[in-house]
């Protein structure tokens, strides 16, 4: 008799789980599974958001730095073509290829090479992208090419407008409303014409098309 209960009783240690509580268990661990891995995938997905928007910040944070380092220091420096023929200090709206061409200073110049201080600066608006164009000497030589570097993409549009002595709004530069002002005179007596007057302000508007418009205005000394 103790026998067969002994006998019963290492029988019932060795029961292990039951078929329905092993399908509960597997129920319960598919849920815990999914829950992870669907926390797991929003955590990747705000962290691939996250890289994208800070990218695209330091991308339009770059682009607006250059944009007021260049408008920030235009001169009255016109210059010549590959052509030899003159261009003004600064044009916008007469060329199908460029939104605005103009020379700037402020190019900084190591001591042991010796090299002027301007340079020649235009922007060009190609697809969606803002393309930006400085040329290695400001006098050009038939031969010579811009280089070419792309500032920020996903544009919707990119234009400009300036601010005139009058305090109206031209869309290009110079205006063609502009008065042709009488030619001065050297010191032989040889008449000299005058060169068009700057801008007073210059305004950029850039239509993202994610983050809709940045606009920026810089006065013109």
């Amino acid at each position: 008799m103790r026998m067969r209960r002994n006998t019963r009783t290492k029988i019932l240690k060795q029961q292990g789980f039951t078929l329905l509580e092993l399908l509960i268990a597997s129920i319960i661990f598919a849920l815990m599974a999914v829950m992870a891995y669907g926390g797991l995938a929003n955590v990747m997905d705000s962290s691939e958001i996250s890289k994208t928007a800070l990218h695209r910040l330091k991308q339009l944070q770059q682009t607006v730095s250059i944009l007021d380092r260049d408008l920030s220091q235009i001169v009255k420096r016109p210059i010549r073509d590959e052509y030899g023929n003159e261009q003004a200090a600064l044009a916008a709206g007469n060329n199908v290829d460029n939104l605005i061409e103009f020379t700037r200073g402020g190019q900084s110049s190591p001591p042991a090479l010796l090299r002027s201080s301007l340079v020649r600066v235009a922007y060009r608006f190609d697809e969606d992208k803002l393309v930006r164009l400085r040329w290695p000497q400001l006098d050009r030589s038939p031969n010579m090419e811009a280089r070419q570097s792309i500032l920020i993409d996903n544009l919707e549009n990119v234009s400009i407008r300036f601010l005139d002595q009058s305090n109206e709004w031209q869309q290009q530069w110079p205006p063609l409303n502009a008065s042709s002002a009488e030619p001065t005179t050297d010191a032989e007596g040889n008449p000299v014409a005058t060169p068009p007057p700057q801008p007073s302000a210059i305004e950029v508007i850039l239509k993202l098309n994610d983050w809709g418009d940045i606009r920026r205005l810089y006065a013109i000394r």
